[in-house]
Parts: C-alpha cells; structure tokens; sequence
C-alpha cells in the first residue's frame, strides 16, 4: 500500500502526481486542428510512484519519468501516457515503497538496491533513430518505442554510454546525427566529460574525453556549425557532503563561470580551450552559432541557479533566480561579452530546430507575463522572442495558468514559419490543454486547444515527432 505524499511545494497544485496511465483515443478539440499538422507532440516529466523516505529531502527533479504523447492528424488527436519502465521504477512498484533516496542518496538507499539502478528518466523526451529517447542527465537514455510507449530498455551504443548522458542532445541538421555528453562520466564527483556523436541509424561514429576545471552541474552545452562549447558553472557536485548530509549539488559563490571550447566532433583533451567569464548561470541553450570568429550563445541565464541550495543547504533569493533571454558572445580572443536580450520572466528557450547550430533570430519561450512573489513556477505566457530586433510577440493565458515548454513545428522553409504547441495547465477550472499557436502570430492567441481528459501534472521538456 502507498503512503500519502507529503506536504510540499513540488508534490501538490500543478506538480501533484497523478498516478496513472490512460489512453484517449478521441480527444476533444475547441477550434480547429491546422490542416498538415500530422504528428506526435511528447512531454515528460516527474510523477512519483512513491514518497520519498519521511527524513528525505525531496526536490522537483527526482519523480519517476511519465511520457505523454498527444497524436495530431486528420483534424483529431489522441492521447497516451506511460511510466518509463526503469529499472529503478520496476523495483520500486514490486517492492510498494520507495527504495531509493532522493538523487540517490546512498543515506536513504535501502540495503537492497544497487545505487546504480537510480534512473528516473524523467527529464526530456528526443526522437532518434525509430525510437524516442527518455532522458535525465545521470544515466543512459531509456529507449522507448514511439508508438506505444513501451519501454525498451538502456541504450548505450554498443557499449560506449555505461553512465551519464545529456538530458539536451542536439540534432545535427546536416547530418542528422545526434551530439550529446555526460558531466561526471567516470564517477559521481569526477570531473571528466565523454562526448559522443550518434549517426542518424543510431550507431555511434564518435567518443572524446575532456575535463572541466571541477565538477559542475553541466545541464545543456551548445553545438555550432563548426564548435562545440561546455559551459562549466558555479553549481558544483561534491559526494562528500553528501556523505555527511549536505547537498550533493550546491551553488559555490566563489567560483566564476567557465567555457570550454572544442572543434565539433575533435578529440578532447588538450584541443579544448578554457576561458573564464564573470560568475552566471544558465540551464538551458536556445541555441549556439558561429559569427566570424566568435561563437554566440542565446541562452535563459539568471545570476544564481534556481532550486539549488548553497553548501550549507540555504536556498537563494527567488529574485536572484529568474530567468532572462540573454546573450553570452565568446570572442575569438576568449573573452566573455553577457548581454540581456530581453526581460521575460522565462523558463524554457526552444528555436525552429532545422536551424539549429545556424544563426537564428527567434526564441520560443513560456514565460511570466504576471509575476507573483512566492510562485512556483506558474509561466502563464508563451512568446516569440525576437533577437535581431528586440521585438516580443506575447500571449498571456491569464491568471491561475501554467505554461509548459513550446515547440516549433514547421510549415514552410522560413526560419519560424510554423506552429507553437504548449501543454496549459487552467488551475481555477483544474484541467489541461494542448494549446496550438500561429508562430507567426503568437499574441492572437490559439488557433486550437485539444482538451486532456485529466489534468497533467507539472513536467519538463518536450519534443515533436512528425508522421512518417
């Protein structure tokens, strides 16, 4: 029998699990489905089978991985959820417990388990190769078939991804192939980064080892035409304070940011160079390209890192933490320019991925047109964030709602012309949508809203799979 969950911010309102797999063959849409949109919209995120242990401490990024996929075509759309069948999950669900600590803490393992079964895969969600990829930052991807949602199993190419793997790969259009890296890769604590490069059949063409100046929490890297960049910042991972009950992963004030700079696809090593920037932070990349001889980034950057306590456990001011679109430029002579691109209380930055590693001019965003002191998480916005010009195409879903991830999906060869789907979460009413936007004319709000037939909890990154 399941115990009740706690009391706690991420485990009620928007982040309550819910706990079960549906199928929805016929969904309910309001407005009309735009003729050519034929695809799979796929969302992932945290829903925990069980609380965690009473004197653990839980955090947002540690539910079990739930994979929604919204099928959309013919004017229809249809809805399928599963849990990623982990390792960690299937024992977890025969034992009726939870069975690991929160990120695995070895403290509050049970004796039984293996801490290398923690896998929540609960992260992102990435098409490759005839599969879809359910990703966290700790572990191989967990393959899963793109249909029905079972679970394959671990993929580690062959051999060559035993650990940790990028929850943020990035797919080449020129090729196809996939670029990821694993932070910590020989070891928790470690300081050893693998790049791999996974051709467009899923076979692995290449694997560099490079070390970052200490431990960093490496969430999301960049992928230009021609360079890769990992950034390394002041969050830094540190077993031993875990040990001793201290958070495994903390912000340290002391230290800058840094950024390491390799040819795409080069051999690591010594061909990776280092350069140190003021302190900044940032979880995700919107997109990186090349501009002369520097390499510009457009990236969601705050001054300290959101959710991320300090060593000694304090966590930061909510102000300190808000996401802006920012701008970092990495001169060719290694100096770090940050430039603020617009105000947006924002979360998640997503491009038209067929120019991805290109020079791009626009931003998807969600965002907090209404900021609220004390919120968590509420973005109830979602935007077309302009670089080249500044300019901000907004729309608000009002008051009381939560904006999930966009994303682009093509409808004609120009750079953003195409369409914007994001999951909302209407917490007055407590249902949830999949709302389809114009791209090109984001404040007109909704062309089409495909009705949930049950709220769907708070999660992370998503992805768009077209149809054959």
């Amino acid at each position: 029998m399941t115990r009740p969950f706690p009391d706690h911010p991420y485990l009620v309102g928007f982040y309550r699990p819910f706990g079960a797999e549906m199928d929805a063959p016929d969904l309910v849409v309001e407005g009309a489905l735009p003729e050519g949109l034929s695809g799979t919209f796929y969302r992932n995120g945290p829903d925990p089978l069980h609380p965690p242990h009473p004197e653990d401490r839980y955090h947002v990024f540690d539910g079990d991985g739930m994979v929604y996929a919204i099928r959309i075509g013919g004017g229809r759309a249809s809805l399928r959820n599963r849990w990623v069948r982990t390792r960690k999950f299937e024992l977890e669900r025969a034992a009726g417990r939870r069975l690991f600590g929160v990120f695995g803490n070895p403290r509050f393992n049970d004796p039984s388990v293996s801490p290398m079964d923690y896998n929540t895969a609960n992260t992102h969600i990435w098409p490759h190769a005839g599969l879809v990829y359910a990703l966290m930052e700790g572990c191989p991807p967990t393959a899963m078939d793109p249909e029905t949602l079972e679970t394959r199993g671990p993929e580690t190419f062959g051999g060559a991804v035993t650990g940790p793997f990028t929850a943020h790969p990035k797919t080449d259009p020129a090729d196809g192939a996939l670029h990821a890296f694993g932070y910590c890769a020989r070891g928790p604590g470690s300081r050893d980064i693998r790049y791999n490069i996974i051709d467009a059949d899923g076979r692995l063409r290449h694997t560099a080892w490079l070390e970052q100046p200490w431990a960093s929490m490496m969430h999301d890297f960049a992928v230009t035409a021609s360079r890769v960049v990992f950034p390394c910042l002041p969050v830094v991972i540190d077993m031993g304070r875990a040990l001793a009950g201290k958070p495994m992963a903390a912000w340290e004030p002391d230290r800058p940011a840094m950024f390491g700079i390799m040819d795409k696809g080069g051999p690591g090593g010594d061909s990776v160079a280092w350069h140190e920037a003021e302190q900044t932070f940032a979880f995700h990349v919107a997109n990186g390209f090349d501009d002369g001889r520097d390499i510009v980034m457009d990236v969601a950057a705050a001054r300290r890192a959101p959710l991320m306590p300090a060593a000694d456990g304090t966590l930061p001011d909510e102000q300190e933490t808000r996401f802006r679109l920012t701008r970092w430029r990495i001169g060719g002579n290694g100096h770090v320019h940050e430039e603020r691109l617009d105000d947006l209380d924002i979360q998640f930055p997503r491009i038209d991925d067929r120019f991805q590693g290109s020079r791009t001019s626009r931003v998807f965003v969600n965002g907090t047109a209404r900021p609220t002191a004390g919120r968590i998480d509420g973005f109830d916005a979602v935007a077309c964030i302009h670089t080249d010009t500044g300019r901000r195409d907004e729309f608000s879903f009002g008051p009381g709602a939560y904006c999930g991830e966009p994303v682009f999906v093509p409808r004609g060869p120009a750079e953003g012309d195409g369409w914007l789907l994001c999951l909302v979460w209407d917490s007055a009413a407590n249902e949830s949508a999949l709302a389809v936007l114009d791209a090109t004319r984001v404040a007109d709000g909704p062309v089409a809203r495909v009705r949930m037939p049950a709220r769907v909890p708070g999660g992370f990154h998503c992805h768009w799979r077209p149809a054959a």
